[in-house]
């Protein structure tokens, strides 16, 4: 394939100047199929990479955003848990980092709060509780 997906910022700028110098020649007239294509497919990388620049949740871990999303939505995790019928003990435990999202709770949490599902699968630790004794 003639272009990928944006992941340096020196390409993006690069990507930027190409896109800028194809719409210049398809202003002009100059432009065939071809150029026309690229100008769209540069486009649309350029416009994703963007998107994901500026997403203000990549920052946060799934447990921080969901905790940020619960303070602006004034949900409690009682309130919370009665209204995705989850139990209370599930959301404290994810709260306090003893307990991951599952897909069933990401898929919950991600259409209550009209978010991609993505924006929990993020990685990050847990808290571990004391070891087993055998």
């Amino acid at each position: 394939m003639k272009y990928s997906e944006i992941v340096t910022k020196k390409q993006y700028n690069e990507y930027c100047k190409l896109h800028m110098e194809l719409g210049k020649k398809l202003s002009a007239g100059n432009g065939n199929d071809d150029l026309e294509s690229d100008y769209y497919v540069l486009q649309l990388i350029i416009d994703d990479y963007s998107r994901k620049q500026n997403n203000p949740f990549d920052a946060l871990t799934p447990v921080d955003l969901l905790k940020a999303l619960m303070e602006e939505y004034g949900y409690s995790g009682y309130k919370l848990s009665k209204e995705l019928s989850i139990p209370q003990s599930t959301i404290s435990d994810i709260l306090n980092y003893r307990r991951g999202f599952s897909k069933d709770l990401i898929r919950k949490f991600a259409t209550k709060f009209n978010l991609n599902q993505e924006s929990f699968f993020k990685e990050y630790e847990l808290i571990n509780k004391s070891p087993r004794v055998a």
